[in-house]
């Protein structure tokens, strides 16, 4: 099942303030985790149940799901 990805305006500030590398990373991990499923989430228990934070590398994007639409909300990127 194929997602639409909605970046917020933190979640584009956070990824544009990146070097452009690991930016580009992330966007191809946030891409191929809607196209087809993969990657490294977890979905956080203490959130509702449609909190998903993604691995990538050091890197940790917080993101939100929108079953009846089908979109993924990319809210925050950070770093550990």
């Amino acid at each position: 099942m194929t997602w639409i990805v909605d970046w917020t305006p933190p979640g584009l500030v956070a990824l544009r303030r990146l070097p452009w590398i690991d930016a580009a990373r992330i966007d191809e991990t946030v891409e191929r985790f809607a196209k087809a499923g993969e990657g490294d989430f977890y979905r956080l228990p203490e959130d509702d149940a449609v909190t998903l934070r993604l691995r990538v590398g050091s890197y940790r994007v917080r993101m939100t799901r929108d079953v009846r639409d089908h979109v993924l909300r990319v809210w925050w990127v950070y770093r550990l």
